[in-house]
C-alpha cells in the first residue's frame, strides 16, 4: 500500500505547490477586502457608463436599451404616429386601473412635460432632459 500512497503523496504535494505559487486573485481575498474591490469596480463601471451616455455613445445595455424604447414610444404618442394606439394600449395594461394614464401621458408628451431622456427630439432644438 505504501507504493501507491507515494505518488498519490507525490501528486498532492505537486498541486500544494503549483498553487502557492501562483499569484493572488480576487477570491483569495478576505470578504471584506473582496466587497470593497467589488464596490470600487461597480463605482468604476458606473462612472464609465454615464461617460458613455454623456458622451452620446451608451453601452447597450439593458436599462440603455429600454430607455431607448420608452424614449421611442414618448416621441411616437407626442406626434401621435403609427403605433400610438398600441403604445397607449401598453400603458392600459400596465397601469389596469388608472384609466386616465394613456392619455395623460400622450398629453404630457404633447406638451414637452414628459420628454425623452436618452434620444434628443429631433427637429425641435429640445435637448433630452
Amino acid at each position: 500500500m505504501s507504493a501507491k500512497a507515494d505518488p498519490l503523496d507525490h501528486l498532492y504535494q505537486h498541486l500544494v505547490s503549483r498553487k502557492s505559487s501562483r499569484s493572488k486573485t480576487i477570491r483569495d481575498l478576505p470578504p471584506e477586502a473582496r466587497n470593497e474591490y467589488y464596490a470600487e469596480a461597480n463605482r468604476q463601471s458606473r462612472a464609465k457608463r454615464k461617460a458613455a451616455i454623456e458622451a452620446g455613445t451608451p453601452e447597450p445595455t439593458d436599462a440603455v436599451i429600454q430607455q431607448a424604447l420608452a424614449d421611442a414610444a414618448l416621441m411616437i404618442l407626442a406626434v401621435n404616429g403609427p403605433g400610438a394606439a398600441q403604445v397607449r394600449q401598453a400603458l392600459g395594461v400596465a397601469f389596469p386601473d388608472r384609466v386616465g394614464v394613456p392619455m395623460t401621458v400622450q398629453h404630457r408628451a404633447r406638451t414637452g412635460s414628459l420628454r425623452p431622456k436618452l434620444i434628443g427630439v429631433p427637429g425641435t432644438g429640445l435637448k433630452s432632459s
